[in-house]
């Protein structure tokens, strides 16, 4: 499947490249069309195949299908913000309670909003200080499940929304704050289901309602990634998702044991992922 999808970006960007010499685009129309319509029939065939798919069969396709896997741009920008990343695990969590590390969690993003971020320097400092709020969060999730979340889930993504923004314009260098994005979208997407993997491996649950919101943030990485994202994992981040979906299986065979889950459901889950990431390329 991978290296079928591989081919057909190439043939793509091939036909795209073609189109692309008339300004008018009229003269290839029907040459157009036509690949438009072979390209949503082999989307359907695609589709059919992957009934039986599992999640590592998800995280393999995923992993090796990726557009931006050979950019030598964005490889130079990852291998510098890879350092800046691997540095921010040397800032401990704050040792706080959970309703005042929540708080303070609040606190600070609600004056990073009311200021902004104006340039690389100001962005890099909130990253480093969001990082460690949201490892204190993960730290103590637990507890956090009771509490209202929203508005540091609304503050985040305006914040969020605002840089990129301010890359469109030219205030944050773009490609820099592209990569700088999407490689804290892996890391926090990475370590949200890491700690969730490992809640539920060892059977640390005590509710149906449990389980499956911990099953679906474990389940995220394989189903938000984007291209992008996935072009922007570390080799450590690959090999945990791959050690992640490998697990999926007797997870979900243990809450099916509690009656947490409905295995014949839950099973069908990867081969749903896959169906939605082929109707995106």
């Amino acid at each position: 499947m991978a290296t079928f999808i591989n081919g057909w970006h190439e043939v793509a960007d091939t036909v795209s490249c073609f189109i692309k010499k008339d300004p008018s685009f009229t003269a290839h129309c029907g040459l157009s069309a036509r690949y438009d319509e072979i390209s949503d029939s082999i989307r359907t065939e695609l589709l059919r195949l992957t009934s039986n798919y599992t999640l590592s069969d998800v995280a393999y396709v995923k992993l090796h299908t990726s557009v931006y896997k050979e950019n030598q741009e964005l490889d130079s920008l990852k291998e510098s913000a890879t350092k800046f990343f691997k540095y921010l695990d040397k800032s401990p969590v704050f040792d706080k309670d959970v309703r005042e590390g929540i708080a303070n969690y609040s606190n600070f993003l609600l004056g990073s909003k009311a200021h902004g971020i104006k340039s690389k320097k100001e962005l890099v400092a909130f990253l480093h200080e969001e990082d460690r709020h949201f490892r204190t969060f993960l730290a103590n999730i637990d507890e956090c499940s009771s509490m209202g979340m929203t508005e540091i889930t609304n503050n985040t993504a305006d914040i969020c929304s605002n840089i990129y923004k301010a890359a469109s314009e030219g205030i944050l260098p773009t490609s820099e704050t592209l990569v700088l994005m999407s490689m804290r979208t892996d890391r926090r997407l990475i370590l949200n289901a890491q700690v969730c993997h490992d809640v539920l491996k060892r059977g640390k649950i005590k509710s149906a309602n449990q389980a499956n919101a911990y099953l679906w943030m474990m389940l995220q990485p394989y189903l938000s990634m984007d291209a992008l994202a996935i072009a922007m994992l570390t080799l450590q981040q690959i090999q945990a998702m791959t050690d992640i979906a490998k697990d999926y299986p007797a997870i979900i065979t243990r809450m099916e044991g509690k009656h947490f889950v409905n295995k014949d459901v839950s099973n069908k889950i990867p081969a749903q992922l896959m169906r939605l990431y082929i109707s995106t390329i």
